[in-house]
């Protein structure tokens, strides 16, 4: 787990001092017409987009291609934070590392339920099963698409709150994300179980795959179940080996926030199969990448990982 460069406590005193220099009243809905969102990573903040419209500025306060699992805080974060109508983070043990979310918060001087508040109320949680770390929940929530859909919705009922002026507007486009993950959802959902059940495995670095699963009859295995400060240790590498080569399956995949840490290049060598595909878990990629969406990082991660398990 990174540690979050410069001393936290500076940091946020420099924050504070920050702000006695600068107005924290952002600018009234109805003089801009535009609501100030900040979130904590890219698949939440292109879901305020896909519902908000030109109707909502979004600040990202973890980089694309990061991991929202740690975030090394800024000063600009603090400043866009006070200067928000609200804050949207997942929750769920995500913004976790070294508890950087709830410090950030703090330093802000934000009131949970009114200045920030979670995007997944309502989610049915799956607990970690690591030894030692069952009373966490699995924060991967998003990648199951109809969860997806309930974040969405939230996303849209917190704008209308924030903005009753234009809650039809919210609704509206919120239904029509919803409609196009169902009918992303009905495409996929059979093609998964013509796949023999011992070849179908979804093998990754982090266990970020298990919502996944659970909705198209995926099995996963990984390295680790989620950042932890024991990462890549030998009894891991040995577990998931042990796995493939119980399975039928024939290749990895790795993921976007991952690649080039050589994790998942390890097991390759040892196991004899490729890495077929990298796909996307904790961040969207850039713009013209596969996954500049919520909904394209679904789309592409059904279409790999179904051609990676079926292809020879």
């Amino acid at each position: 787990m990174k540690k979050i460069g410069i001393g936290l406590l500076g940091l946020f005193v420099f924050g504070f001092m920050l702000a006695a220099c600068t107005s924290t009243e952002g600018e009234e809905v109805g003089e801009t017409e535009t609501l100030q969102i900040v979130t904590t990573f890219s698949v939440i903040s292109d879901m305020v987009l896909q519902v908000g419209g030109d109707l909502v500025e979004v600040t990202t306060l973890t980089p694309i291609g990061e991991d929202p699992h740690e975030h090394e805080v800024l000063p600009a974060d603090i400043m866009a934070v006070e200067h928000a109508d609200m804050t949207l983070y997942n929750g769920m043990n995500l913004e976790t590392g070294y508890d950087w979310f709830d410090m950030l918060m703090e330093a802000a001087g934000q009131v949970a339920g009114v200045d920030f508040m979670a995007v997944t109320e309502g989610i049915t949680a799956l607990y970690l099963t690591t030894e030692g770390l069952e009373a966490y929940q699995d924060p991967h929530a998003w990648l199951d698409i109809n969860n997806g859909m309930i974040y969405i919705q939230n996303i849209a009922d917190i704008l209308s709150d924030l903005a009753p002026d234009h809650e039809m507007a919210f609704q509206t486009n919120a239904a029509t994300e919803i409609a196009r993950l169902e009918s992303l959802r009905d495409e996929w959902l059979d093609r998964f179980t013509r796949i023999p059940e011992d070849e179908r495995l979804v093998t990754t670095v982090e266990g970020a795959f298990r919502y996944f699963g659970l909705v198209f009859g995926i099995h996963t295995a990984y390295l680790w179940e989620i950042n932890a400060h024991e990462e890549g240790t030998p009894e891991q590498f040995m577990r998931l080996i042990g796995v493939i080569n119980d399975s039928h399956v024939r290749h990895l995949f790795v993921e976007s926030v991952f690649d080039g840490e050589g994790y998942m290049e390890q097991v390759s060598e040892e196991t004899g199969l490729d890495i077929y595909a990298v796909v996307y878990t904790d961040s969207l990629s850039e713009p013209g990448g596969h996954a500049p969406t919520y909904f394209d990082m679904l789309r592409h991660n059904l279409e790999v990982i179904y051609s990676g398990l079926t292809a020879e």
